[in-house]
């Protein structure tokens, strides 16, 4: 008997999480907005030097995108947004990576070139990871609404979420 309830206890344990994980990814934006936290401000050096702001992208759907050269998972992730800044740019998507690279940015722009990244590459400092919330793993990518609030923030990368991605940018813009 006590067999049968570990395993019952180990399937509902593992139902539940399941649960979880799936309303975690079910949301849709307007729930998560409900919650939103304004998207902090920043304004970091690009790969020529010049200075980007999340502020010149006002009422612009942003997916801002923390990575690094080194980062494998960030490496399968890029190709994935190059196509939805393909996509969506024309209808008001910016895509914003943040390299957390401590190369020069001469290594991350010939690594941008490389991997075809258009969109907007900056150089992260020592305080934009702790404004986003402190970055825990890379690629760690937000999505911001037109508002300016976080409303969807991703840890890692599963193809999966591409879609998911794409549904919210779909329903923003």
């Amino acid at each position: 008997m006590n067999l049968n309830r570990l395993r019952v206890l180990i399937v509902l344990t593992a139902l539940a999480a399941a649960i979880v994980v799936l309303a975690r990814y079910t949301q849709t934006p307007n729930s998560l907005v409900e919650n939103a936290l304004q998207a902090p401000q920043f304004s970091l050096a690009n790969l020529d030097g010049k200075n980007v702001s999340l502020k010149d992208f006002a009422n612009k759907v942003i997916v801002v995108d923390f990575w690094a050269t080194w980062c494998a998972p960030c490496r399968e992730e890029i190709p994935h947004l190059n196509k939805l800044y393909e996509n969506y740019r024309g209808k008001g998507l910016v895509v914003v990576g943040i390299s957390m690279d401590t190369e020069e940015a001469e290594v991350v722009k010939q690594f941008a070139k490389e991997f075809r990244m258009e969109y907007p590459v900056v150089m992260a400092d020592e305080n934009v990871q702790q404004d986003f919330g402190g970055v825990l793993g890379l690629p760690t990518t937000f999505i911001i609404d037109r508002k300016g609030n976080i409303v969807k923030k991703y840890t890692g990368y599963q193809p999966g979420m591409i879609g998911d991605m794409e549904q919210i940018i779909k329903e923003l813009i």
